[in-house]
């Protein structure tokens, strides 16, 4: 059977709450958002995988795929310059631990960090996630249950994917802006490489503070591409009653998802970070 056609569970995981959406085929079959106290435990994410566990337990003997999406407040994202002098897997990833200490330091080496498949450009884009969060994901997985968990990726790769179409080009420069409760992750892409990437906390509820986050990300960089114009594509749905009408000289796109059999649009907002990894 073909993956697009086969059963799987689309499961997002944030500090307050967490979303699961059920599809058998292209049909949304079931779906649950539940609230979670991110005061919960020593870490922001304890509260949201207990509740998996929780969750997932009258689902674990059905025959499905699950992907899990983690939200932006989970992961670390880092540009890796790409160097010819790695041999192998295990020189890359030890390189990319290098990357993230110098920015993180010693708590950088309990992370599980990522690497972005190699391309032409001289850049790549790293991840990092706490690595007892992975492993306890992984947990609500036993390889004895039916249902089978094939991917843990950070929100923004899921982003990316779904909308890489609208960033590729030769010549191409454009933001992609994701935007969730305190929290906005803004990435930069030119010629088909990423150039910028900063994950922050913060307020972000419309175009005022977008901009005021581009425009200090701009400066960060010594103002490099100033009066250039370019896009900024935003995902937003907590904000989708923001007006998104050019401010301080940006110009902001609304990215959406496709219609999702089973899921009427005005309820589909909540479910969006999990919809990205469609």
């Amino acid at each position: 059977m073909s993956r697009l056609f086969s059963d799987r569970l689309l499961i997002a995981l944030a500090p307050d709450s967490l979303v699961l959406l059920r599809l058998k085929g292209p049909r949304v079959v079931e779906k649950h958002k539940i609230a979670c106290d991110p005061a919960f435990g020593a870490e922001p994410w304890q509260a949201a995988v207990a509740t998996l566990a929780r969750l997932i337990e009258p689902i674990r003997d059905a025959k499905v795929e699950v992907t899990v999406v983690l939200s932006n407040h989970f992961a670390r994202y880092a540009l890796v310059p790409k160097s010819e002098a790695l041999a192998n897997a295990t020189e890359e990833t030890a390189f990319v631990r290098y990357c993230f200490s110098k920015i993180h330091g010693e708590r950088s080496k309990e992370w599980d960090v990522r690497l972005s498949r190699a391309s032409s450009g001289l850049v790549r884009i790293a991840s990092a996630v706490d690595s007892k969060l992975i492993e306890a994901i992984r947990s609500s997985f036993p390889t004895t249950a039916k249902a089978k968990l094939v991917s843990v990726q950070p929100f923004l790769m899921s982003a990316f994917n779904q909308w890489r179409s609208l960033l590729s080009g030769k010549g191409a420069r454009a933001w992609i802006l994701l935007v969730e409760s305190q929290r906005a992750c803004l990435a930069h892409f030119e010629d088909n490489r990423w150039t910028a990437v900063r994950n922050t906390r913060g307020s972000f509820e419309g175009p005022e503070q977008w901009a005021e986050l581009l425009d200090r990300e701009r400066q960060r960089d010594g103002g490099a591409g100033a009066g250039t114009p370019e896009g900024v594509y935003v995902h937003a749905p907590q904000s989708s009653k923001a007006s998104f009408a050019e401010t301080r000289g940006w110009t902001f796109s609304k990215l959406t998802l496709a219609p999702v059999e089973g899921l009427a649009p005005a309820d589909a907002d909540p479910f969006a970070m999990a919809l990205c990894a469609r």
